[in-house]
């Protein structure tokens, strides 16, 4: 009996030791590709800076907006809007891949502005863009935004510049 065990355990161990040895007839390849779409740089460009025109102002201080179709309006306090002057809205021109959207940033904390004496704020800006490149791979937009005005502002030009960026989503 001792004999019949040797045997199972030997044919056993032969037959399971040949199985950790097989090849494996089961593997496959691909050959694939890969690839990359290159699309036209964004660039923006001002047409018309932004123009608050001629302002007024009491002595409580107030705001100006200024829309981007540029209409002016008073929206707080005891400002005025004067007429005559040169009121726009910004204007500018955005290229790019037609059809690809896009992002405008703004400046996260009103920009100052100065001149005259002292400084005045520009901030919540607004656009009329579309938000995609159209077709023609062009876009014109405007830009408003609303200018806080101090009590009793001194007389005088202010300005200053500030940075509007766009980015492909």
């Amino acid at each position: 009996m001792k004999r019949y065990n040797k045997l199972f355990i030997a044919t056993g161990a032969v037959a399971l030791s040949a199985g950790l040895y097989t090849t494996v007839a089961s593997a496959a390849g691909v050959t694939t590709s890969a690839s990359a779409n290159v699309i036209t740089p964004m660039t923006i460009a001002e047409v018309t800076a932004l123009d608050f025109g001629d302002v007024g102002v009491g002595a409580l201080g107030g705001d100006v907006t200024l829309a981007p179709g540029g209409g002016r309006s008073v929206t707080a306090g005891d400002a005025e809007i004067i007429a005559g002057g040169s009121n726009t809205a910004g204007t500018f021109t955005i290229t790019g891949q037609p059809t690809k959207a896009y992002t405008l940033t703004y400046p996260a904390a009103p920009v100052d502005i100065s001149g005259g004496v002292g400084t005045m704020n520009v901030g919540s800006f607004t656009d009329n863009s579309l938000g995609v490149i159209p077709f023609g791979g062009t876009e014109n937009f405007n830009v408003g935004a609303t200018l806080t005005i101090g009590g009793g502002q001194a007389a005088g030009l202010y300005s200053n510049t500030y940075l509007l960026t766009v980015n492909y989503q």
